[in-house]
């Protein structure tokens, strides 16, 4: 007797889990904010004054406001430039060194800079950089 109305226990306490499972499931995961991505961007390691090889990093930004998605599709030539520009000032700066970014902070700082000058604030919500692959130089 025991053994059944334990069964029956552990029977109600599954169910009861399991309906909870399905109710989340139903619900679903939240929806992701709408997001931009930039061409990636070659960044030269130079040694000696020459360049050795070059680097490729990726540049994604997600977008506060779905409404002002279009305006940052159409500016996604701009966001480049704005990107090359921020790589650039960051090997001079020391942010990225031999091709590894060493300070991510400030690089995605600069970023969002240019793309509060370009669209304003709070357009942009999050920066996500992200190193793809290397290359060899020429030979």
């Amino acid at each position: 007797m025991r053994r059944v109305a334990s069964f029956l226990g552990a029977l109600l306490i599954a169910a009861a889990t399991g309906s909870a499972m399905v109710a989340q499931a139903a619900e679903g995961p939240a929806a992701l904010p709408p997001s931009v991505r930039i061409k990636p961007v070659m960044v030269p390691i130079v040694t000696r004054g020459q360049v050795e090889r070059y680097t490729q990093i990726e540049v994604m930004l997600e977008v506060a406001n779905a409404t002002r998605l279009g305006e940052v599709q159409v500016a996604i030539p701009r966001l480049h430039d704005a990107t090359l520009r921020a790589v650039y000032l960051g090997i001079e700066e020391g942010w990225i060194v031999r091709g590894n970014i060493a300070n991510m902070p400030a690089l995605r700082r600069k970023i969002d800079e240019e793309s509060v000058k370009l669209f304003g604030k709070d357009v942009v919500s999050r920066i996500l950089i992200t190193p793809l692959s290397r290359q060899s130089s020429f030979p």
